[in-house]
């Protein structure tokens, strides 16, 4: 794949904070650090290794949690891989970040509806998922596709707020 992706929470058209402490947490959890970089912060585990998946580097960066101002993050080339989607839709759901996908289609992905639809500038190009298997459809699959694909999951559960 090989596209870029970028990490962060909104109201409206401001960025505001994610949860530090969730964010500590996840890292805490999978032995890993940010360490202030060129872009932002470089993550790398215990070891000072950087950060990979499946064996291949990872240039996923993560501001460092004591800068003053709102927390983002991002991911440069993303692969998309099962590791890496599972990695990042984790993370995103511990810090209340939304995905930014700068390419479209969708434009705005959202994890476990950490974020409302009060919250978005705009409805008509969201993706609202679940899990890291639906991050990877909606990233990768036509949007058109996820949508008719998450319409048919939802409808076999209409007791559920959607």
């Amino acid at each position: 794949m090989g596209f870029s992706l970028i990490f962060m929470r909104i109201k409206q058209d401001e960025q505001i904070d994610a949860d530090r402490g969730g964010v500590a947490d996840f890292l805490e959890r999978r032995g890993l650090k940010v360490v202030a970089g060129r872009y932002g912060g470089e993550i790398f585990d215990r070891g000072d290794q950087p950060l990979s998946f499946d064996d291949r580097f990872s240039d996923l960066y993560l501001d460092p949690l004591d800068q003053s101002g709102p927390l983002c993050g991002g991911i440069f080339h993303a692969s998309l891989t099962g590791a890496e989607c599972e990695f990042i839709y984790e993370l995103c759901v511990a810090a209340g970040f939304m995905i930014v996908n700068p390419s479209g289609d969708p434009t705005f992905v959202v994890p476990q509806r950490n974020h409302t639809p009060e919250d978005l500038p705009e409805l008509d190009d969201v993706a609202w998922v679940e899990s890291a298997a639906e991050l990877v459809q909606a990233l990768t699959g036509s949007f058109e596709e996820f949508r008719a694909y998450r319409s048919k999951v939802l409808s076999q559960y209409p007791d559920r707020p959607h």
